[in-house]
């Protein structure tokens, strides 16, 4: 496991900062909890991650903006209801051995419900496990916004081999956040896994304006050999067209045009093969 993390922010370590922790007794296993900083939106050097529970939950303190810091829970719950009190109650005792502020965040897969809607056919959980959650969730004075906010609707991020259906993957936050949610989405993932992947945006009032920045080439085409020959012959026909009239520029025989609609070009062909890709 330790190698895989290795391998991954080698890979990867120019953009991308991986902080995990995996179950200590079968570090191979599906159970794991990581949270993955991406360098280019976000200071990777002031942070600090603790292990509340190893392999099930972590959190994750870091420099948001100027001097703020944000705190998020990451939480892999057990699948087993009787398992639940002693997990919640773990992480509490954790929470307060550590003197942490109240989180901003609390999000992953709970593996339990706290409402009957969130489940179809609709049905309560165990309520020794919900009642846990629940506690911790008033003591670390955190909500399920989604939920607040839209109480009469029922999406689901997990289908069961027998045709259930639950919402297990949330998000909690705290309540002097209600106004910089928006664009709540639950999608499946990018990332081929069973549980659907469920999104928020956080804008604060003081966040800094971030653009769509610019367009970067797909890593997963840099071995599409029929769109890399279509490439290399389009830039040799550039290349002869500019030996052409090294000459006679005019306003369109002019190597800056020349390049730029050569790479408007082939931006536009990747994004058509990204697309058909998908």
């Amino acid at each position: 496991m330790n190698e895989h993390i290795t391998s991954i922010n080698s890979v990867f370590s120019r953009r991308l900062k991986v902080l995990n922790s995996s179950d200590p007794d079968r570090p191979g296993s599906s159970a794991g909890v990581a949270f993955v900083i991406n360098k280019e939106l976000v200071e990777d050097k002031n942070y600090k991650m603790l292990e509340l529970v190893p392999g099930r939950a972590i959190a994750l303190t870091i420099q948001w903006h100027n001097d703020e810091t944000i705190t998020i829970i990451n939480i892999y719950a057990p699948n087993a209801a009787n398992e639940h009190p002693l997990f919640w109650e773990k992480i509490q005792k954790k929470w307060e051995e550590y003197e942490m502020n109240d989180p901003d965040f609390m999000m992953g897969d709970f593996n339990i419900t706290e409402d009957p809607i969130d489940r179809a056919p609709a049905r309560p959980d165990n309520e020794n496990a919900t009642n846990a959650l629940r506690d911790l969730r008033l003591k670390l004075n955190i909500q399920d916004s989604w939920r607040l906010t839209f109480p009469n609707t029922r999406i689901f991020t997990y289908a069961s081999s027998v045709n259930t259906l639950s919402r297990l993957d949330r998000i909690y936050t705290h309540p002097k956040h209600d106004d910089s949610l928006i664009d709540w989405k639950t999608n499946p993932s990018n990332i081929p896994t069973d549980h659907n992947l469920v999104q928020v945006r956080y804008a604060p009032p003081n966040s800094p304006h971030i653009g769509k920045g610019r367009w970067t080439w797909p890593l997963g085409l840099l071995n599409e050999k029929t769109l890399l020959k279509n490439i290399v012959d389009a830039g040799i026909k550039l290349e002869e067209h500019l030996t052409e009239h090294d000459n006679t520029q005019s306003e369109r025989n002019n190597p800056q045009v020349l390049w730029e609609s050569f790479k408007i070009q082939i931006s536009e062909e990747t994004k058509k093969k990204l697309k058909s890709n998908t």
